[in-house]
């Protein structure tokens, strides 16, 4: 368990220049790190507890058990305070959910949403899911990360299979951008429902995309999101990041799948004696086809110079980027897939106190992993080449037909 937490003062917001970006970079207030799930949920819940106003929840993965039900019962007594609580969840993820669950729900008074669900008529576009994390509390206090409201990340009840993730909890400016996304969100699977998604999500998502970081201000932050369906905003950005890197790019992410853009990026910095590294899963994941099929580019990067490590005690599930003093932290796992179907958000921030935290989480997680050379990487058995190959090949004819799936009306 680690907390740890910034609180910055600053001026008024400077005018804002152009550099793609969702929203604008704001001045960081108060920024707090939580890492593994015997940190975050008691203070998520705590936070729930004190709500007032408004509860706005976004999440992908759902599962029944402990940890869900100490929401559920923290949000029907937010409902009975008066507190207005929305939630927003998708429909693959929270599909573990029985139809008990969500009276258990509905029977709560909290205003239940599934974001995009499954139909014959959709085709590929069942494809596209909610994958965001949030939490907002009075409009005032935002939460976002890569976990979910499930056991499996409850450290305290599963110390040996707890998956490792974090979330950050931001006050400040940045807060109004959070309900802003979530808003469109919610709105957007309310309404127009005779269109395609595509449509529907040019409809709603006006927001502007080209702003320059503040001038004058040290510590800054600002909300990324990519609303899918070919958006790939959040990894143009960490790809330019990279590229103007001066001392260090590490990328944890829990699915590697990555872009030619991207593998090009971390080769041409660790060519230019940038420190790169790549902190992965290892063998505890939940997915172990997708480990098997991007371990298929872990030569081509080790021969150029990139440092790849496992993570070994359990599943590393967290999706952070760090390049100099600019971090990225929410839900994206920085993958192909990711971009091209999901909606995905991020908070980046720019604050050296703040870069030296994920740093320090991140030489941590290195001490509990397996470092690869591109010399043991070759010594592997031919059968764990074979199901690397096979997954592989597998992925790209997934990958395939999913472009080529004409797109129907929902």
């Amino acid at each position: 368990m680690i907390a740890m937490s910034l609180i910055k003062t600053h001026p008024a917001l400077p005018s804002q220049g152009s550099l793609a970006s969702t929203f604008p970079w704001r001045p960081l207030e108060s920024i707090h790190l939580l890492v593994d799930g015997d940190c975050f949920y008691p203070r998520m819940l705590e936070a729930i507890g004190n709500a007032r106003e408004s509860i706005y929840l976004e999440i992908y993965y759902v599962q029944p058990g402990r940890v869900a039900d100490q929401f559920i019962e923290a949000l029907g007594q937010a409902v009975q305070r008066g507190v207005s609580v929305r939630l927003l969840l998708d429909s693959i993820g929270a599909r573990e959910f029985s139809a008990a669950d969500h009276k258990h729900v509905s029977n709560a008074g909290i205003q239940l949403r599934l974001y995009n669900p499954l139909a014959r008529k959709k085709f590929a576009m069942n494809l596209s899911r909610d994958h965001r994390k949030i939490l907002i509390i009075d409009r005032t206090i935002a939460f976002t990360g890569g976990a979910g409201i499930a056991d499996v990340f409850d450290l305290s009840a599963n110390p040996q299979k707890a998956w490792h993730d974090l979330m950050i909890e931001s006050q400040g400016p940045v807060v109004a951008d959070w309900c802003e996304l979530f808003e469109q969100a919610w709105m957007f699977y309310n309404g127009m429902p005779d269109l395609p998604i595509p449509t529907r999500i040019s409809s709603y998502l006006h927001i502007s995309r080209y702003f320059r970081p503040l001038t004058g201000v040290p510590s800054q932050t600002r909300v990324n999101s990519s609303n899918g369906v070919g958006d790939e905003q959040i990894k143009a950005d960490l790809v330019k990041r990279i590229r103007a890197a001066k001392r260090r790019a590490w990328i944890a992410t829990a699915y590697f799948y990555p872009s030619r853009k991207l593998r090009r990026a971390l080769i041409r910095a660790a060519g230019n004696g940038i420190d790169v590294r790549l902190l992965l899963p290892g063998p505890r994941t939940d997915h172990p086809a997708v480990r098997y099929a991007s371990r298929r580019y872990y030569g081509q990067l080790l021969r150029h110079g990139v440092m790849i490590l496992e993570y070994q005690p359990r599943f590393m599930h967290m999706k952070i980027a760090l390049a100099d003093d600019w971090v990225s932290v929410g839900s994206c796992n920085f993958d192909r897939w990711n971009l091209r179907w999901n909606l995905e958000a991020n908070q980046e921030i720019l604050d050296v106190d703040f870069a030296a935290q994920i740093r320090a989480l991140f030489e941590a997680d290195f001490k509990d992993s397996e470092a690869y050379s591109a010399v043991n990487w070759a010594r592997r058995r031919w059968w764990t080449k074979f199901q690397e190959l096979f997954w592989f090949q597998i992925g790209r004819l997934i990958e395939f037909m999913s472009l080529h799936i004409k797109r129907r009306r929902p």
